[in-house]
Order: C-alpha cells, then sequence, then structure tokens
C-alpha cells in the first residue's frame, strides 16, 4: 500500500475503514473482530489471529436505532448500534463492548438479542481501578476474553503469542506517541487532522503494517515552526464532531496533549515487557488514566486532571462531552471548579450529530481561540 504521498494509506483507511476490513478479510481470509471504544486490550485480539477494528458511533445519523435505544442515548451506542442494523458491520466475526457504563453493559445484551450469529461478548472493565482486588479480577477477566476471541478466531492465544502483540503494540504507541510531539514542534506539516488519521486508521489497520508505513512519514522534513499557534489540553471520548481536529488547525490550536479515548489516551501507556502479558495488560489497563465513569478517589482525580493540564503548557482546556453522556457529566463540576481555582480558562462543548452544528462548535472554538490567545480587545 505504498504511495507517493506518505499519508495517503492512512487517509484512505480513515476515509473508508469499513471496505478495508472487508477488502483485508477477502484477501487475507482471517477474522475481523470488532471492540468499543474504550480500553478493549487489542493485543487479546491480534494474539488471537484476528483484525481488530474500532467501531465508532460518533456522527452516524440513527434512524433504525432509535427503535431500540432512548433518544438519550450517547451518540456512540446509538451509532453503532445504527452502523450494524443497517448492514455496515456484516463483516464482523465478533465484536466486544466493554462495560464502562449503564448504556454499553445493557447494549451488548440488546446486540446478542439483534445479531446472534455474531459473537459478542460484554468485556467487564472493573470500575473501581483503586480496589484491592482489581488486579486479580481484571487478569482474570483479560484471560477470560482472550478464550472468547479463540473461540472465534480457532485459535487461543498463547504466552508467547501475546508477548509478540505486546511488542508490536508498544513499538506502534512509541510511534504515534512521536508523532504527537512531532505535532506540537511542527503543527504545519504534522497537523491535528494528520494526527486524526494515523490514529484512526491505528485501531482498523493490521498493526505490523501501519507500523511500516509510520516509518515512510516525513520525520525529518521542516524546523520547529515559528507560527503562533495556541496550545490547548483536550479531554473526551472520542474525536466528536469527526472534523473538529481540521477546526483546530483551521483556528491554529495545537493539541499538547489529550484524554481522549482515541487519542493520546489511547497510546500513553504501554504494557510492560518484562511481565507475564495478562498481567502487564492489566498493568496498562490500571495505569491508563481513568476513563469517565470509573470509579477513583475524587479528590485524587481532579488534581491528577490539573496537574496533568499544567505540565503540558496548554493555554486553555477543551472539553468534548457527548450530549447524553452521565458518566461525562458527572466529572465536570470537579473538573470546572479545579480549573476555574487555578485560573486555566476552559470550553466546554456538548457534541452530538442530534442538534449540535459544526458550525455551532467552531464559532465556539473561534471565540475561545481568541480569548486565550490574548487577541481580545
Amino acid at each position: 500500500m505504498k504511495a507517493d504521498d506518505p499519508w495517503k494509506p492512512f487517509r484512505d483507511i480513515a476515509a473508508a475503514p469499513l471496505e478495508f476490513a472487508r477488502s483485508w478479510k477477502v484477501e487475507h481470509g482471517g477474522k475481523v473482530v470488532g471492540h468499543l471504544i474504550p480500553d478493549v486490550p487489542e493485543e487479546i485480539l491480534h494474539a488471537a489471529g484476528a483484525l481488530p477494528f474500532a467501531i465508532e458511533g460518533a456522527g452516524v445519523s440513527a434512524s433504525h436505532a432509535q427503535a431500540y435505544l432512548p433518544a438519550y442515548t450517547c451518540n456512540h451506542a446509538m451509532g453503532a448500534l445504527e452502523m450494524a442494523l443497517r448492514g455496515d458491520l456484516d463483516m464482523l466475526d465478533g465484536m466486544v463492548i466493554p462495560y464502562v457504563c449503564d448504556t454499553t453493559r445493557n447494549l451488548v445484551h440488546l446486540w446478542q438479542r439483534l445479531f446472534p450469529n455474531m459473537p459478542s461478548e460484554l468485556l467487564r472493565l472493573p470500575k473501581r481501578i483503586e480496589f484491592g482486588s482489581v488486579r486479580d479480577y481484571a487478569c482474570a477477566e483479560f484471560a477470560r476474553l482472550a478464550e472468547l476471541v479463540g473461540a472465534i478466531t480457532g485459535r487461543t492465544p498463547s504466552t508467547n503469542d501475546l508477548a509478540a502483540s505486546i511488542t508490536l503494540y508498544n513499538s506502534s504507541r512509541a510511534s504515534l506517541r512521536r508523532a504527537y510531539k512531532k505535532h506540537r514542534e511542527n503543527p504545519s506539516i504534522w497537523t491535528a487532522e494528520n494526527l486524526r488519521v494515523l490514529l484512526t486508521s491505528a485501531s482498523r489497520a493490521p498493526r505490523e503494517e501501519h507500523l511500516a508505513w509510520m516509518e515512510g512519514l516525513p520525520w525529518d522534513d521542516g524546523a520547529p515552526s515559528t507560527s503562533e499557534a495556541v496550545p490547548v489540553y483536550v479531554r473526551g471520548k472520542v474525536w466528536d464532531p469527526p472534523d473538529v481536529l481540521a477546526m483546530f488547525d483551521r483556528l491554529g490550536l495545537v493539541v499538547v496533549s489529550d484524554e481522549v479515548a482515541t487519542g493520546f489516551r489511547w497510546i500513553q501507556q504501554d504494557a510492560p515487557a518484562d511481565r507475564e502479558p495478562i498481567d502487564a495488560l492489566v498493568d496498562r489497563y490500571l495505569a491508563t488514566i481513568p476513563y469517565a465513569g470509573y470509579h477513583a478517589e475524587p479528590r485524587a482525580l481532579v488534581a491528577g486532571f490539573v496537574e496533568r493540564v499544567k505540565a503540558s503548557g496548554a493555554r486553555g482546556v477543551i472539553f468534548l462531552n457527548p450530549k447524553f453522556c452521565e458518566a461525562a457529566g458527572f466529572d465536570m463540576p470537579d473538573f470546572s471548579k479545579a480549573l476555574e481555582n487555578a485560573q486555566i480558562p476552559t470550553l466546554i462543548l456538548e457534541t452530538s450529530t442530534r442538534g449540535v452544528s459544526s458550525g455551532q462548535i467552531q464559532v465556539r472554538l473561534e471565540a475561545f481561540r481568541e480569548m486565550i490567545s490574548g487577541e481580545l480587545p
């Protein structure tokens, strides 16, 4: 999949991920296992011989799914079900839905009823990540996932299989973190939109090939930028609306770091190479910044967040909160108050394809940029 334009392989997959998965399945005869974001250990799916394929519902207009889910369901879950109902996910040989909220817990039962020929399973991620027995529980759950995926692919991953997948994914994450660094240094070439296509394609392409493609990117092109880009810190579920990072580029906003499940949060932590594979994957999960809806000591959660924002050098924080996401809403009062006390400007954007236009979001982003850059009179 080489091309004169080194960004082309990533853009092609990001533009048509479903078509790519179908063609890969025909060409390789392999199994495609979908997973709903966040925090499904892709290494386990890969080690079982499957192509891990991330499902994002954000940005999908729902019509069929509204017959099965309440109107107040978040767009991520509603959109994922919509894709399945209209046949977009017919190439999947299995589906893993993580338990992060009541919606995802109920979604898996609906999925099993509507698509009985597609094996699907709830990954029971521990919610109380500071609880004493959380490690033993998570290890048992990740081992159970390995058995379930092995039943789909016909290859239960061995310790060596898992170790090899961990090594590969650690290398991929390191390369993607390097791309974030280039974005901070030279956002005119390493744009936020380019970051998006790198991350979007990584969660859908064979990771070996994706890592090889990344070697051909213009790592040494151009000196660090001297433009007046404004650094921001972002927290959210997914990049929603899907074109929000292109808006950042147009407005001169540079994402110095983020806690988005499909962004830097997804690649920040590696799995330790010196542990047993399942233990290493659990270590990575527990070291990852807690996702909205995971239970942690509130004061420590807020203090850690403010500390990370300050360390990033961001001039402001942007929250991309999915409409109807109760988990994200629970965190907001504490986060907002703490940022206000720290005198860090904040913009809270409620995102959804239902009733929230990209134009509205761009206007608010533009005003926020002017405020934190000091351009307002």
